[in-house]
Parts: structure tokens; sequence; C-alpha cells
């Protein structure tokens, strides 16, 4: 029988009040970092430790839009959205180059978006309440373009890039975000490529939704 819970700090190998008894595979829903101990003989075994990883995410969870040098200040934001067939959970996801942010437990359904914010203060005075942010990140994106690098629970690189802020005058500082022309048919290895981008249809960008039709800025 394997009892599962946390252990009582200091408490000499006892087991938590908590913990509950299972016979049978623990179903993970999302991804999830596993510490654990065996307790036999009346002692703790050594600590061990593994992630894993859940669904399809590094697959289906592609960045689409960058608002990397806005008119407003401390508005950036970078959108991500799922090209894939099913809803995957965000949770261990993480950017560890360009900026810094590890998602929590968010699921995210087919053709959803999801943002991920400089300053959410700056952000919903100039956009408004009600869009799909998923938390703040830590540091900001260069004006001058930099790398972009995030990855899945277990480490696998989804996306590693450097944009360009050459690429399009209307980007660099004039209102416009950087947009993927197409996030579902998208290479991961096409990012770092002028042509897989354009401007937004209008200053301020798309956050939280797609403006393919609308046109976009020269």
């Amino acid at each position: 029988m394997l009892v599962v819970g946390q252990g009582v700090p200091g408490g000499g190998g006892h087991i938590c009040a908590t913990a509950t008894a299972y016979a049978a595979p623990v179903p993970l829903t999302h991804s999830v970092h596993v510490k654990a101990r065996v307790f036999s003989g009346g002692a703790w075994s050594a600590l061990n430790e593994a992630t894993y990883s859940v669904g399809p995410v590094a697959e289906s969870l592609w960045i689409s839009e960058i608002m990397y040098h806005p008119t407003d200040p401390n508005t950036e934001y970078i959108e991500l959205t799922n090209v894939g067939p099913e809803t995957i959970n965000l949770n261990l996801v993480r950017f560890v180059d360009g900026i810094e942010f590890a998602f929590p437990s968010i699921d995210l359904s087919p053709g959803s978006y999801v943002l991920l914010v400089q300053d959410p203060v700056a952000f919903e005075n100039r956009y408004g309440r009600g869009l799909p942010i998923a938390g703040q990140y830590t540091g900001n994106l260069s004006n001058a373009g930099e790398r972009i690098v995030f990855q899945d629970a277990i480490g696998t690189t989804i996306h590693d890039f450097e944009f360009d802020d050459r690429w399009y005058d209307v980007t660099d500082g004039r209102g416009f975000s950087l947009t993927v022309r197409d996030p579902a048919t998208s290479a991961p290895d096409s990012l770092g490529q002028e042509g897989a981008w354009r401007p937004s249809a209008d200053t301020g960008g798309s956050p939280g939704f797609d403006d393919t039709g609308e046109g976009a800025a020269s």
C-alpha cells in the first residue's frame, strides 16, 4: 500500500493526518513536479523527484503576438494561442530567456488565447479588464529585439528565436505589435524570420483576439 500526502515537519517519521492511501495509479490531469519518499521500517528513504508532462503542450502552444515597444509605458505583452485540436493545461510551462515566467495551472482550449503582461495595472488602463491575462512576467522585452525561449514542463523547447526591431518600423515605438501571420501553420524555427510576422492591423495590437482580415500596417 502506498500512502500519499505531506509529511509532518519534524514529525520523526510520522505520516500527516491528511495523507490518503491508494492502491492504483494516480491519474495526472496536468503537468506536475512530484517529490516522493518511501516510509519503511520506521524510516524515510532519500528524496526522489521528477517532473511529468501531460498533454500535447509543446506541439500546440504557440506565440502569436509580441508588443515589445509600445507607445504607452509598461504595456508590453506577449500573446500565446493553442493551435492544437484539444484543450491543454499550461502548468509549469515557462519562459527562460527574454522574460521570465512560469505558468500556473491554466486550461487553454483550442483556438483560445492567453496573455503575459509587463504591468497588469498599466495594461488594464490601456486595454480594459476581462482579457485573458495569465500573469505578470519578470523583466521586459528589449526595444531593439532579443532572443525569446520558452519550454514545457520537462524542459522541451517550444520556441527559441530572436525577433528584430528592424523588421517593421511601425512595431518599433509607433504603437503596433509584431503578429505571427498564421500560428497554426508556422514552423517553430520560422519565428526568427521576418516573413513569419506582420504588423498588427491597428495601433495597440490585438491582445486576446485575432485581427486577421482587418488589414495590417505597412
